[in-house]
């Protein structure tokens, strides 16, 4: 073998355990933010089945009629929200 061949032959090994390494560390940074993450994702996850519940839904409605006569929310602005919540309605009970 000759120096050329063997110099070439260390720096493929020396290439390749630091790309190890990197593999490594990029690992280990990535379990470290899903880690951080992973009660946010858990929290997000319980509000979107919490929220889009048809009852959930249904008492936001109400509410919005309710208090919405009390601020004195004009017609137009009352059935744009009650169109947005009744087609979230529909698809939470179409995904049911």
């Amino acid at each position: 073998m000759s120096n050329r061949e063997r110099e070439l032959a260390e720096r493929y090994t020396d290439l390749r355990l630091r790309c190890a390494l990197q593999r490594r560390a990029i690992a280990a940074e990535v379990q470290h933010v899903q880690t951080r993450f992973g009660a946010i994702d858990r929290v997000a996850i319980l509000t979107r089945s919490t929220l889009f519940q048809p009852r959930v839904l249904l008492a936001g409605i109400i509410a919005l009629l309710v208090f919405g006569r009390m601020r004195g929310l004009n017609t137009v602005g009352r059935a744009v929200l009650l169109m947005a919540a009744a087609r979230r309605l529909w698809h939470a009970a179409n995904l049911l």
